[in-house]
């Protein structure tokens, strides 16, 4: 009996640290509409980045159309260079209030199935028709999708013998990578929080943030250069990603941070688009042009990490300007996120898979391929969320009422669902 009290006292004053960073007994910050607004615009901008991809000359997809160009490229370097970030820095904010509210160990369990169960169900029933357009067009498949998709529940199938990237073989996340990096990136966070809630890290921040907007770009502008330096290209994504979570999580309570943005919305406009002008000619010129030296391909790769976070801050500055404010359809729209992103880009591709046949040249197939995407979506959303055993696997929050004891059995049997996937990512 004595061991076991023992065991707990210590157990309790291990977890001491981590415990204080949770259900803080703190005033919560009014809502952030405008971050809730920028939640809606950078998830809805994925349909028209990723339609985009089908169409690029010289970037990879996982499928392409025939009408393939270099030109929209350069368009696309608008967005391509923020548009992770500014998901990241707003993960990273949601987190810091999430937190606020809730109890380590329900945070854990809540969140593991919140994000896990989604990505279940996306690499086994919503992904796959990916891979089947991409093995089509690579490998000339020529068996029917029905045949396609019972084949890849075996994993020992030779017909994946290239294809073997995957949480298990050729069971790949694709676009929905984020899910697997923001489950894990969201443990980091949680192993990290005695740090980052220490007297003197709260200091720093405060501080930092009564600085000038310069001053305080180049003091977060100084780690991402770090990492694209020293960190392989092909893999950036994922300590980028971090670093803009921890940019959010411990920029999301400092409102004179944001006021410094505000401030200078116009300013950070006219960087943007010098900034813009600047990738797109480096891109054209260096990126593109194989006779281009290490040192201007480094220079290339810095002056785009800094647009990367001038963009982040931009949207950020306008958001705060125009975007501040609650409306009737935002709370659905929100709700609508995860649903969205989870089904579009197999939507996007097994759109364009179909209508490659058809010929309709490629202003006509784009447009059909954007239309048909967020319609079909906004299909699957309203008929999702009507259900509330469907609603968990998409991501939808159920808004129906239950017991306390129901919502407890609903969780742990949501655990033990993604208990595979949660052995297989750690």
């Amino acid at each position: 009996m004595k061991l076991k009290i023992i065991i707990k006292n210590t157990a309790r004053t291990l977890l001491q640290p981590w415990q204080n960073a949770f259900n803080q007994a703190v005033e919560l910050p009014p809502r952030r509409y405008d971050l809730d607004w920028l939640r809606v615009l950078a998830f809805g901008l994925l349909i028209f980045y990723h339609t985009g991809m089908l169409y690029t000359q010289n970037w990879g997809f996982h499928f392409k159309s025939q009408y393939l160009s270099s030109n929209i490229e350069n368009i696309m370097l608008l967005l391509s260079p923020w548009r992770m970030g500014l998901i990241w820095f707003i993960s990273g904010t949601a987190l810091r209030f999430i937190i606020a509210r809730a109890s380590l160990g329900g945070f854990l369990i809540s969140r593991s199935v919140r994000i896990l169960l989604p990505l279940l169900i996306g690499v086994w029933f919503i992904v796959p028709v990916q891979l089947y357009a991409q093995m089509s067009q690579e490998t000339g498949l020529a068996i029917s999708y029905w045949q396609f998709y019972l084949q890849f529940f075996d994993l020992t199938s030779p017909l994946f013998e290239h294809y073997q990237a995957g949480i298990w073989p050729h069971v790949d996340v694709n676009h929905l990578w984020y899910l697997r990096s923001l489950w894990q990136f969201t443990l980091l966070l949680v192993f990290a929080l005695p740090l980052l809630h220490h007297h003197y890290v709260q200091t720093v921040i405060t501080r930092l943030c009564e600085q000038s907007l310069l001053i305080i770009f180049i003091v977060l502008l100084l780690p991402l250069c770090i990492l694209k330096l020293s960190w392989p290209s092909d893999t950036f994504r994922y300590p980028m990603g971090v670093l803009f979570l921890l940019y959010g999580y411990l920029l999301a309570w400092h409102s004179v941070f944001y006021s410094r943005l505000l401030l200078h919305w116009r300013a950070l406009c006219v960087v943007f688009i010098v900034g813009y002008l600047i990738v797109v000619a480096g891109y054209n010129m260096i990126w593109q042009n194989s006779a281009a030296s290490q040192w201007q391909i480094t220079g290339m790769d810095m002056l785009y990490t800094a647009q990367r976070l001038v963009g982040v801050l931009m949207m950020l500055a306008l958001a705060q300007r125009f975007l501040n404010h609650d409306h009737p359809k935002l709370a659905l729209l929100n709700s609508a996120v995860f649903p969205f992103y989870l089904l579009h880009q197999s939507v996007i591709i097994g759109l364009a898979f179909y209508l490659s046949k058809l010929q309709l040249g490629g202003f006509m197939e784009s447009l059909l391929i954007l239309s048909l995407t967020f319609i079909l979506c906004w299909l699957v959303f309203i008929g999702a969320r009507r259900v509330d055993l469907l609603s968990p696997f998409l991501g939808i929050k159920v808004t129906g009422k239950y017991k306390a004891w129901q919502v407890k059995v609903g969780f742990g049997c949501g655990l033990i669902l993604v208990s595979p996937l949660i052995i297989r990512l750690i």
